[in-house]
């Protein structure tokens, strides 16, 4: 069988079994390596750097499959423009993972790259990066920006290239600026002057809406031809954490708890691009700034740059990528459904083949399961191959819900009826001859 034929071949460039030692599966020197690397994975989970990450992604050779944005191989899709799933977690990032290695070990190997170790902070900065181009965009739609500006009547008081109005500045001045966030931050810090005289006038607060934002940057780029080109940095999410706290975001919100002025941020459906989010920020940007005059934090709160914004909304966006909840009951389902009970055993139940997972509880994560899928996954993959089991496929929050079941306190629940509920040694001699049926398929 070619799969199985490619799982051997490539287990050959790779580290022996996850927590494998001397000794029998489950020792102390296992135990404390495996609670050591669930540790430090969970660790990265906010300093992954995505400019690392799109170096890592170079450097790895992801590129002469992958392209992101058209550079790059097309074996596999172009991750940049694979926007199907709308808000992506990166407990789904870890699931699809898990899916495609099989193809992609195989396509590997054909290709004659060779599989190279990525340790936990190296997978917390390709999980940036990936998180970076999901939330990034192309460039937008001049005609639909032209129509943006004529809908919220922008040129009565803004020029562009002396054309238009001559109350607020010429808005050729920041056609250098192509991250659409700029423009959201130059907006935020007058946004208080700017409400006071468009109530003079008559005129209504635009509320901006899906790509509008980003669709008025590259009309206004249109206008300006041959301006330079400024970007932005890559949002760190550590930084966003630090600022939210200090430019005063924490006052109003809560993120996972009620009782703030403002929405809990962690619980509010935000839009899927950096420039949504900005703009959903300029359009409650007079109340807010009100509030946080009020409060007596008007200064701190209104002096946002546009890379503190770019960080905080990536703080945000990574909140949910990273944190989304699993259920554990539906992920002890998950853990005998996809047969990880055939080899892997977790309190009372399960295989001796691999590891006991125990070691893992409380540190279970997204970049725990990928680095482990990438390092130990051709093993595991050769093992089960030659045992007849299916490789898992992981469906919506499944991944979530597994890491959510390995971090749950102990408890002995009744096992789901499933021929992966056996025990590996009672099941071993009978998957030759009949596999277990994987119900994710």
């Amino acid at each position: 069988m070619r799969l199985a034929a490619t799982a051997l071949g490539v287990v050959l460039l790779v580290t022996p079994a996850w927590g494998a030692d001397d000794g029998a599966p489950g020792n102390r020197t296992d135990d404390s390596r495996m609670r050591a690397l669930a540790a430090e994975a969970k660790e990265k989970t906010f300093t992954g750097d995505a400019e690392q990450g799109w170096e890592l992604f170079r450097d790895k050779s992801c590129l002469r499959c992958h392209a992101v944005w058209g550079t790059g191989g097309d074996v596999g899709p172009d991750l940049g423009r694979s926007r199907t799933l709308g808000h992506l977690s990166a407990g789904q990032l870890a699931g699809m993972m898990w899916n495609h290695v099989p193809r992609m070990w195989e396509k590997m190997e054909e290709g004659g790259v060779r599989l190279t170790a990525i340790s936990p902070e190296e997978m917390s900065h390709l999980f940036a990066f990936l998180l970076f181009i999901r939330y990034a965009e192309e460039p937008g739609d001049p005609v639909a920006g032209k129509q943006v500006l004529t809908t919220y009547g922008c040129q009565s008081c803004h020029a562009i290239d002396a054309e238009g109005g001559h109350v607020g500045p010429d808005l050729a001045q920041w056609s250098r600026y192509v991250n659409p966030v700029v423009w959201a931050q130059k907006m935020w810090s007058h946004a208080l002057r700017m409400k006071g005289t468009m109530t003079q006038m008559g005129m209504a607060w635009p509320q901006f809406s899906g790509s509008d934002l980003n669709n008025m940057v590259a009309y206004i780029r249109s206008r300006t031809a041959g301006e330079g080109k400024e970007y932005l940095e890559p949002g760190s999410a550590a930084r966003g954490s630090r600022l939210f706290e200090a430019r005063g975001c924490a006052s109003c919100h809560k993120l996972g708890e009620s009782g703030g002025v403002g929405p809990d941020l962690a619980g509010t459906d935000l839009p899927d691009t950096l420039s949504g989010i900005a703009a959903r920020m300029w359009n409650h940007a007079p109340r807010m700034l009100e509030e946080a005059h009020r409060q007596g934090q008007g200064e701190r709160t209104e002096s946002l740059q546009a890379q503190d914004m770019v960080d905080i909304i990536t703080y945000l966006i990574a909140r949910r990528y990273f944190l989304a909840e699993g259920d554990p009951k539906a992920g002890w389902k998950v853990f005998f459904t996809k047969q990880c009970v055939t080899c892997h055993g977790f309190d009372e139940w399960g295989g001796t083949i691999g590891p006991k997972l125990n070691p893992v509880r409380g540190g279970a994560s997204p970049i725990l399961m990928a680095h482990v899928m990438w390092t130990y996954g051709p093993k595991m993959l050769a093992e089960m191959a030659a045992r007849g089991i299916p490789w898992p496929r992981f469906e919506g929050s499944e991944m979530a819900d597994l890491i959510a079941f390995l971090n749950e306190e102990a408890q002995t629940p009744q096992a789901p009826s499933s021929p992966a509920s056996e025990s590996a040694s009672e099941s071993d001699s009978r998957q030759r001859s009949s596999a277990p049926v994987d119900r994710a398929r």
